[in-house]
Formats: C-alpha cells, sequence, structure tokens
C-alpha cells in the first residue's frame, strides 16, 4: 500500500509541476493536459521500473561485467547448478551436448579472431559442428574462420543467459556498484574554466534564438544560466586553465629540467700531485 501511494504521490507532483510551467509555453489547454499526463506517465513508469531493478539479485550488464571478470569456468559453473538435463559434460569454458557445443567467452569488448579460432579448434576437437558462443558481441571479420572451419557458430546474448537464470532462479547474488556522488567534484567540473567557451557558445545561441521563435522565456531562461556560468568559471570558483591541459605536449620538448642533475663523464686526467713534499725520511 505504501509503495501505490508513493506512485500516486509522484504522479500528481509531477502533474501539477509540468502542468505550470507548460502553462507558459502553450496557449491551448489541451496541449497543456497533454503534455502533462504525459510526464507523470513517464515519470512513474520509469520509477516503477527503477524499483523492479533493485529487487532483483543483479542485473544484467553487472552479470555481464562480473562473468568477463572472471574466468569462463565462473559461468559455466553458474550454468550447471541450474542445468537438469542428462548427458551433458561441462568443461572448464564449455558445455557439451549432444548434439552442440556451448563454449564461455564473455569479454568486455568483442569476441576478436584469435579468441574465436581457439574456441573452434576446441569445437573439432571434440567433434561438434554447431557452435553456440556467449559472449556479448563478435567482430564481424572473426566470422570469416567459419570458411576454414567445417563448423556452424551462433552467439548467444548475455540478455538470453540473464534470463535463462532468472526463469530458474540461478542469478548470483552480487553486490552492487555504487558511484559515490562528491557534491565538491560535481561544482569543481561544472566551473573548469576550461568550459567558458562551451558555456559561452551555448548562451549565445540560444539568446539569439529566443528572439527568433515563440517559446521564447524558455530560450531566454537556459540561455542566462548558460552565460551565469559563463561568469562563474571567471570568478574564484573556477579552477585550472581556460584551455585543456595538453599533457602530451611536455613529450616534445627537450628541456632537461631544472630540478634534474646533469651527470658529468669523469675526468681521465691525473690529478694534480699533492703540493705538499713527500717524505723521503724512509728512503735515507
Amino acid at each position: 500500500m505504501a509503495r501505490i501511494v508513493d506512485l500516486v504521490s509522484l504522479a500528481v507532483i509531477t502533474f501539477m509541476l509540468t502542468f505550470v510551467w507548460t502553462t507558459a509555453a502553450f496557449s491551448s489547454w489541451g496541449a497543456v493536459f497533454a503534455v502533462s499526463v504525459a510526464a507523470a506517465l513517464m515519470v512513474t513508469v520509469t520509477a516503477v521500473y527503477i524499483r523492479r531493478g533493485s529487487g532483483k539479485p543483479c542485473s544484467c550488464d553487472r552479470l555481464t561485467v562480473e562473468c568477463a571478470l572472471r574466468p569462463p569456468s565462473y559461468l559455466i559453473g553458474l550454468l550447471r547448478a541450474a542445468a537438469l538435463a542428462d548427458g551433458i559434460e561441462f568443461g572448464d569454458n564449455y558445455i557439451l551436448t549432444p548434439d552442440a557445443v556451448i563454449f564461455a567467452a564473455v569479454k568486455l569488448g568483442a569476441l576478436g579472431l584469435n579468441d574465436l579460432k581457439s574456441l573452434l579448434t576446441k569445437a573439432e576437437e571434440l567433434d561438434r559442428k554447431r557452435v553456440f558462443v556467449i559472449t556479448h558481441t563478435v567482430d564481424r571479420r572473426a566470422y570469416r574462420l567459419t570458411e576454414y572451419f567445417n563448423v556452424r557458430v551462433t552467439p548467444v546474448k548475455m540478455r538470453t543467459v540473464y534470463r535463462w537464470l532468472k526463469k530458474h532462479d540461478a542469478l548470483p547474488d552480487l553486490t552492487r556498484i555504487k558511484t559515490k556522488f562528491s557534491l565538491a567534484a560535481f561544482f569543481e567540473a561544472a566551473f573548469r574554466r576550461a568550459n567558458l567557451k562551451h558555456y559561452l557558445f551555448s548562451g549565445l545561441i540560444l539568446v539569439s534564438v529566443a528572439f527568433l521563435t515563440p517559446l521564447k522565456i524558455y530560450y531566454l531562461i537556459f540561455g542566462s544560466i548558460s552565460l551565469i556560468m559563463a561568469l562563474l568559471t571567471l570568478t574564484p570558483l573556477g579552477k585550472g586553465p581556460f584551455a585543456d591541459e595538453k599533457i602530451l605536449d611536455t613529450l616534445d620538448t627537450t628541456d632537461t629540467p631544472a630540478h634534474e642533475d646533469k651527470l658529468t663523464p669523469p675526468d681521465d686526467k691525473t690529478t694534480p700531485d699533492d703540493p705538499t713534499p713527500p717524505d723521503r725520511s724512509a728512503d735515507e
């Protein structure tokens, strides 16, 4: 019941805020009502989607990253724990069925030529002509290898694996990676002096367009905000140089840093004799 009350309150508040602000943009009450209802529905549906996702042990993206960082045996273990069929052989990175082989090859990037070549070679060793590869994506150039191997390759997306594990209640309980929000870092990035040119450009464009469109007030508001942000970058709040730091340009310099000691080669010349006369008492 509490969730329903929260969703209804969210929808009503969104509708009222949108209704108030859209009256300045549209002269037709029908358009104002339609935009307000659409905004309320969009916010409500988004809130429901986020709440449903928060109740899952992990998301598809989180599972994909975990499988990419861990060895293939991790994903094979998850599938093995939920598998019920007989006559299936499980290896370190594959599942051998009576007529096909399923490889776990999840990577953060695309599956390349060398990766697919090793899998196809393994499929030939296992005497399977039908190959399924669980991966994020496959490089198109890698499919050329099928011309040299008498096999048929079909990629399996992680979304399909995620739904199958969810259906069998076998999703791992992975810790969610929370991104810490730093207000100081936000203001530092917003008021960085390198953003001055962007704020000026967007502000001048918005203010200029304001006199050419019927939505004059909106363009003036957002254009003024951009110009105010440009002014704030010139105050002590602004940090850093006005241009982007070009760290690679330091590689072009040939000057020796002042703090670096220059090594001088040792002098090959014989050091001068000691000015004190030698002791000849021993010779006498």
